[in-house]
């Protein structure tokens, strides 16, 4: 009996959870996103289209990667400011 309600209440979360990040993720971000870049170039956009997701995912996957490459631009700037001179092979900082 207990062991059902826990049960029970542990299924409730995660589906709540699960929706929440079906939402905010899938439903905000990629399409959100897709149909923003897409409805410049096109009068009529579904934003329920495969496409859309698509642009608005690859959008988010460059923003991400573009993101790490200018952390890395960042972390090498700062320490050829500081006098320092970076080892790419170890990706540290020699003073």
């Amino acid at each position: 009996m207990a062991l059902d309600i826990v049960g029970d209440v542990i299924e409730v979360a995660g589906r709540f959870l699960f929706r929440i990040f079906n939402e905010v993720l899938v439903e905000f971000l990629c399409k959100g996103t897709g149909y923003l870049i897409c409805r410049p170039f096109k009068s009529k956009v579904d934003p329920d289209s495969f496409f859309v997701f698509a642009v608005g995912f690859v959008f988010w996957l460059a923003v991400a990667i573009l993101s790490f490459q200018l952390y890395e631009f960042i972390q090498v700037d700062q320490c050829l400011d500081s006098g320092g001179s970076f080892d790419y092979a170890n990706n540290t900082c020699l003073k």
